[in-house]
């Protein structure tokens, strides 16, 4: 946007010029025309007159418009954050470079164990970062070099390649537009294969590398089995989507995922506020914890907001012992409800769980919605159509958007990987750009000065909304609140609020 001394709106004395990540700053001097009539005197008052006009509308009326510009500015440097689709060089370069790493990694001639003393480690007396400048002084400046650790084999392979993928679109993004500081960043990939030994290995050749960052999958021994390692040499992780707390791990574990907490009170001012649901029943699955968690979540929200609580049901699992039969039966827990009707039930399981539920919701009668969380967003459950219609949730992602940014990050994904991103590829996506905007702007490459950069991050517009750390390097974002209705012939979850 540029703007005129006069009317704010056209061009600027001084411009600020951006492309990815340069910032170029240009003087627009302006021109004064003189003729050969022109008396010199009148010239140099004209001129006088014409500074002091601008000082004068710059420091009153503009500063008005300058405001309610804010927003508009923010959404144009966000536009500048999503990339075009790279062309096929940049894919082949960077996997030239992960083969040479994968063979330096292997070779302790080119991987050698790092040397203690050359690196300034951050012990337990400095509450693992608080440093003197000296202390931060004798730190290594890390190589420009970005790692993803995660399981590309086994049972959990499906959230690493989902990371994977994420960071990588993000990485080539970036190296398309120059770079992060005009640096070429390398993207590596250390395979946990779900194990907690090879994640403490990962973490190790990362330190061993140098490596700038992690970009971490959501999984249990990527997000607890290095935190030691991780911590002493201070190599950042950011957490592509873990949903435990991270924040009591050490000062140099992050995460970006959408805190389900803040979630759950937003979801339920939705419902309560303007759906005017005061009657509520809570499902829980006891198969899974996370289940749990969220019900303990809910409940706690619906007392706070004043509203009533009309059944606690639990679902167990067939294998649990010494269990009754309707413990471990929904249609037995659902008949409980005939009695005193609720006007929703907020459901905390699965999506399959969640779909069974519902057919036998229909079957009982019970034509009421069904309120969750993300985990519901399943092809399982979408099946359901016109009988899930009404579901509410919330979510951290929504990947059928009508966000304009959205739309473009999903047919780039698509178009690359021939399949819809997750949840998880988006936060990874996030993540990667986060912590490139952190080493752009930290003092140096030396871990202390990446860490304190990355600490400042406000307002992050990111596809997955607008992110900032908080003292525990927790993010705070507001959630998709969605809800299951009919969009271009078929159903599907559709934002009804959206944090962007």
């Amino acid at each position: 946007m540029t703007k005129n001394l006069l009317n704010c709106n056209k061009t600027p004395l001084l411009e600020k010029v951006t492309k990815g990540h340069v910032f170029i700053t240009r003087l627009l001097y302006p021109k004064i025309g003189v003729g050969r009539q022109t008396i010199l005197s009148f010239g140099l008052i004209l001129l006088v007159s014409f500074v002091v006009l601008a000082v004068a509308l710059s420091s009153t009326g503009c500063k008005v418009k300058d405001q309610a510009q804010t927003a508009e500015k923010k959404v144009e440097k966000t536009e500048d954050l999503l990339g075009d689709m790279p062309d096929s060089t940049v894919a082949e370069r960077r996997a030239k470079r992960e083969a040479e790493f994968q063979e330096a990694a292997q070779d302790t001639y080119k991987s050698p164990i790092a040397d203690p003393n050359e690196t300034e480690k951050s012990s337990a007396e400095f509450g693992f970062g608080q440093k003197t400048d000296a202390q931060i002084e004798r730190e290594k400046p890390r190589a420009n070099r970005i790692g993803v650790l995660a399981p590309l084999v086994g049972d959990v392979e499906v959230f690493g390649k989902e990371t994977m993928d994420g960071a990588e679109m993000a990485s080539d993004e970036i190296e398309q537009k120059g770079g992060i500081k005009n640096q070429v960043y390398d993207l590596v990939v250390y395979d946990t294969k779900g194990s907690m030994d090879l994640a403490r290995e990962g973490a190790k050749t990362f330190v061993n590398q140098n490596i700038a960052g992690i970009i971490g999958a959501p999984t249990g021994e990527v997000s607890f089995a290095a935190t030691k390692i991780i911590n002493e040499n201070q190599l950042i992780l950011i957490s592509a989507g873990s949903r435990r707390r991270l924040g009591d791990t050490g000062p140099y574990n992050f995460r970006i995922t959408l805190n389900d907490n803040y979630a759950i009170k937003r979801l339920m001012e939705y419902a309560v506020g303007e759906r005017k649901f005061n009657k509520f029943a809570i499902f829980t699955s006891l198969v899974n914890d996370y289940s749990i968690k969220l019900s303990a979540a809910f409940k706690m929200e619906a007392e706070k907001q004043k509203v009533q609580i009309s059944h606690e049901l639990y679902l167990y699992s067939a294998e649990v012992a010494n269990v009754q039969a309707e413990e471990n039966s929904i249609p037995a827990q659902l008949k409980k409800l005939k009695k005193n009707v609720p006007d929703a039930i907020i459901y905390t399981g699965d999506g399959s769980e969640g779909a069974a539920l519902i057919k036998e919701m229909k079957k009982l009668g019970l034509h009421i919605p069904l309120i969750g969380g993300e985990d519901l967003m399943v092809p399982e459950f979408y099946s359901l159509g016109e009988e899930a219609a009404g579901t509410l949730i919330y979510a951290g992602f929504n990947p059928n958007s009508d966000n304009q940014r959205i739309k473009k990050f999903v047919s780039n994904f698509r178009n690359k990987y021939k399949r819809d991103p997750s949840r998880v590829a988006a936060l990874s996506y996030d993540a990667y750009y986060v912590l490139a905007k952190g080493i752009e702007t930290a003092k140096s490459l030396r871990p202390y000065h990446i860490r304190e950069s990355l600490m400042k991050t406000k307002n992050f517009p990111g596809i997955t909304g607008i992110t900032s750390f908080n003292e525990n390097r927790e993010a705070i974002k507001e959630p998709f609140l969605l809800e299951l209705k009919r969009k271009d012939n078929k159903f599907t979850f559709v934002s009804i609020r959206e944090p962007l």
